[in-house]
């Protein structure tokens, strides 16, 4: 956001006013990203049904915010994102079933994708360019240190009071960000947009295109989803796929006829291959993520909170390597390093977690974890590193929301896909140790405390099972961090300091603005 001779910034007071309420929605928002994996499996229980462990995270969608935040003033954008994020909160700690679940993820999904922009603007709104990079930095601490803390607070709200308070902690927290972004926060605004209609501003929108585009994606989702829970040779499925492809084809013939093509970010072979490569890791970082603390908690007999506890390792080294990487990167001069060392620690890491039994000693499981958390932090900052410094300035925004739409897009698939191996390989296995055994009761009972459910000739084998079925959904991170290293090795090297990137970006905090376009 460009700095012009007329602009006025807040007191000091109100900055840090500003700045406290920008780190408390980041720190509110990366709760909401992690708070829930000590959770899914007493929701498990109390819905009865392993069915719906993709749909609560893959649900978690992040929609297109940026147009709104060039064509509308950005508190205001950024009141309704909060706004949005605390409906769908309300609607999760409120959901009777599975289904109104997956719709307040959803819900909430579309406020987070507008809260994490809507910082980045209104601190750059709010402070000349020598101070935004301290505010910033403090605003990502928040960030990283809710997802260390989320897993222990969405174990203790759900083993001494109810799951259900994960999402009902966001509404009062929601209310006071409004309240301070409202009486608080003032952004400017582009005369030129003043003088622009409704219908005006809906057509720059492309509403069609943004349509398109997540519809295809939704399909996407749902024909895995759903292919893996019955069959894939179910009509529905191969609709779905068929419908996935028209829509996609349809939002590409529309960026053609609409002249909204994404040329030149798109040419670059460079934003390619780091889409490719933060995709993979991103997305590979959701599976242990998501199914460590049901191994802990079906295998190892631990409580939900015991659970957080036992994946700290993962988050911890994901947050300090994430420094680290940053760090190393500015003094480097290169983010090539970074990239190359990410994958390689994610592969090994990872590697090791897919032999995980369940005598395994504890040094081990915190010790593959640590490694697995180490690689995907060195590798999660670099991607975003590379669009600016491979682009034009003119081109990062785009590049930017390239790598970001393919993080969220891998994301979603590797869950989805994840969700029906795990329970494919579940039910085989029950079958092979318990032959004639009611799968029924396996899918009702939940992946917690077993013992209450089995009797003892049984539980050693439905142990087992579950361990094997968790196991081999870890292949996919591992498969996903190979796949990143040939990506890493063939991104361009090209020195960030010849082209003082880090100045540019904060001149530009990587995202749309309206006097840009």
């Amino acid at each position: 956001m460009a700095e012009t001779p007329s602009t006025t910034y807040p007191s000091p007071l109100r900055l840090a006013v500003i700045a406290l309420t920008c780190s408390l929605s980041g720190f509110l928002s990366g709760l909401d990203q992690t708070i829930l994996a000590s959770a899914i499996p007493k929701i498990t229980n109390d819905f009865h049904t392993l069915n719906g462990i993709a749909w609560w995270t893959s649900s978690y969608l992040r929609l297109f915010f940026g147009r709104c935040n060039t064509l509308f003033p950005v508190k205001y954008v950024y009141i309704t994102a909060n706004a949005f994020f605390a409906l769908g909160s309300i609607i999760c700690a409120a959901a009777p079933n599975s289904i109104a679940l997956i719709a307040g993820r959803a819900v909430a999904g579309i406020g987070v994708a507008g809260i994490m922009s809507g910082n980045v603007l209104i601190i750059a709104a709010s402070a000349p360019l020598e101070r935004r990079a301290s505010l910033t930095g403090m605003m990502f601490a928040f960030l990283g240190a809710a997802s260390v803390v989320g897993p222990f607070v969405g174990g203790a709200l759900t083993d001494r009071a109810s799951w259900r308070w994960c999402f009902g902690i966001n509404v009062p927290i929601s209310g006071v960000i409004i309240l301070s972004t409202a009486f608080f926060v003032h952004t400017p605004r582009d005369p030129g947009l003043k003088q622009m209609k409704l219908l005006e501003k809906l057509k720059e929108f492309d509403i069609p295109g943004t349509t398109l585009l997540t519809a295809s994606f939704f399909c996407l989702i749902f024909a895995l989803q759903l292919g893996g829970s019955t069959t894939w040779k179910n009509g529905r499925v191969i609709a779905l796929f068929v419908l996935f492809g028209v829509l996609f084809v349809s939002f590409l013939a529309w960026q053609m006829i609409s002249k909204r093509g994404i040329e030149p970010a798109m040419g670059n072979y460079n934003v390619w291959l780091t889409s490719i490569y933060a995709g993979c890791i991103s997305g590979g970082m959701f599976i242990p993520i998501t199914y460590m603390p049901v191994w802990f908690q079906a295998v190892r007999g631990a409580s939900a909170f015991r659970s957080g506890i036992m994946i700290t390792p993962l988050i911890v080294s994901f947050v300090v390597m994430s420094i680290i990487s940053g760090v190393s990167t500015e003094l480097i001069g290169y983010y090539n390093p970074a990239m190359i060392i990410g994958a390689i620690l994610s592969a090994i890491g990872s590697g090791l977690l897919t032999t995980l039994k369940p005598q395994t000693s504890h040094a081990s499981w915190i010790g593959f974890q640590a490694l697995y958390g180490l690689g995907a932090g060195a590798g999660v900052p670099p991607p975003m590193l590379v669009i600016q410094t491979v682009l034009k300035e003119q081109d990062v925004p785009m590049g930017v929301a390239i790598v970001s739409l393919s993080q969220m897009l891998w994301s979603s698939i590797v869950v989805a896909i994840a969700q029906p191996i795990f329970e494919t390989k579940l039910r085989s296995n029950v079958i092979y140790v318990l032959p004639g055994f009611d799968l029924e009761k396996l899918s009702n009972i939940g992946a917690r405390d077993l013992a209450k459910f089995y009797p003892p000739d049984q539980l050693a084998k439905i142990i087992t099972a579950y361990s094997d079925a968790v196991l081999k959904v870890l292949f996919i991170t591992s498969a996903l961090s190979c796949l990143a290293f040939p990506c890493a090795l063939s991104v361009r090297w090209k020195s960030m300091k010849k082209e003082k990137i880090s100045q540019a970006c904060h001149d530009s905090p990587c995202t749309t603005n309206s006097k840009d376009e």
